[in-house]
């Protein structure tokens, strides 16, 4: 398995994609080999989310390691909350790429990270990501945790605190796992966080939360809106927008991160959510965004399911296919 992300920033975005399919799809293929009944599945556009998320490892492992290993002796971590089971089998076509860990540890195999800590509830598919981390990467020190974020995430981030700075992603499916006791103790680590907040799904809540009779005890979705999101201003938001400020203000204010920038990434169904990365590096956060959205509303990243196609053999050529400006 040698596959790595090309350094640099192709100037086409046929080139992009094309070094990015390769990546995680034939990364992907040969990881499938390992458990290969066990696989997470969503739609072609999560590949967008899976190449945003390892776009910032080329940020962030380089400097980290530079500024801070070498100069301080500090360890460089990465933290996977939901981590599934490393690789994505598309529901369109069944096409493999390699999941959200495995796609952050190759893209940082440069300027490795020194321990790896990924977080997967359900037994099968975790057993399956480590199988497959120590295959990709014997010699790292890889934990997996078959537990709930909220049972293990004060421990990690206990880990973390010593000459320790972290990626840590946060993507769960949809709002499930999403609670302050279980991601808040991470966001408090030194280093960066990646989110993905699904706007509407959390706009649903709210909306279904307020619609109860006023004398009603709050029910259980105000309850969680509450507990995530710190206090009850939800309840005065007017629109999904402000929901995802009051949640990214509390992050901002309390977890001593310093700047945000954030993604939208499009769903196959229609409507989409947001990818937040939180940091301290403000001008790097506003360089990822630009590059990582110039790529994602390109017609190149519009019609990612015809370049998983291309790359698949059912489409024999780009050129007839891509819908170009």
């Amino acid at each position: 398995m040698n596959k790595t992300v090309k350094a640099g920033l192709p100037k086409k975005d046929e080139e992009f994609f094309e070094t990015s399919l390769d990546f995680f799809v034939e990364n992907g293929n040969t990881l499938q080999k390992i458990c290969p009944d066990s696989v997470d599945e969503y739609n072609d556009h999560s590949l967008l989310k899976l190449i945003s998320l390892a776009y910032w490892v080329g940020f962030f492992s380089p400097i980290a390691y530079r500024q801070l290993k070498e100069k301080y002796g500090y360890r460089i971590a990465y933290v996977d909350t939901m981590a599934g089971s490393g690789v994505t089998s598309t529901k369109r076509s069944g096409d493999y790429f390699c999941g959200s860990c495995p796609g952050a540890l190759l893209s940082a195999r440069k300027f490795p990270f020194d321990l790896v800590f990924a977080v997967e509830i359900d037994p099968q598919k975790g057993d399956a990501l480590k199988k497959r981390l120590e295959t990709l990467l014997p010699q790292q020190d890889v934990t997996v945790f078959n537990k709930d974020i909220a049972d293990v995430s004060q421990g990690i981030a206990q880990e973390l605190q010593h000459k320790t700075i972290s990626y840590i992603v946060i993507d769960p499916q949809a709002f499930q796992g999403m609670t302050w006791a279980g991601i808040g103790p991470l966001l408090h680590c030194k280093g960066d966080a990646m989110v993905t907040w699904f706007e509407a799904e959390f706009w649903r809540m709210k909306c279904a939360a307020c619609s109860q009779n006023e004398h009603q005890a709050l029910d259980a979705d105000g309850q969680r809106l509450t507990e995530l999101l710190g206090n009850e201003q939800w309840k005065n938001a007017q629109s999904a927008e402000e929901l995802t400020k009051i949640f990214i203000t509390r992050v901002l204010n309390d977890c001593d991160k310093t700047a945000h920038a954030k993604i939208k990434i499009p769903r196959s169904e229609g409507g989409y959510y947001w990818m937040i990365l939180f940091t301290k590096a403000a001008k790097l956060a506003d360089e990822w965004k630009k590059h990582v959205e110039k790529r994602i509303n390109s017609a190149h990243g519009r019609d990612i399911a015809v370049l998983l196609d291309v790359k698949a053999g059912r489409t024999s050529t780009l050129k007839n296919w891509i819908k170009t400006e």
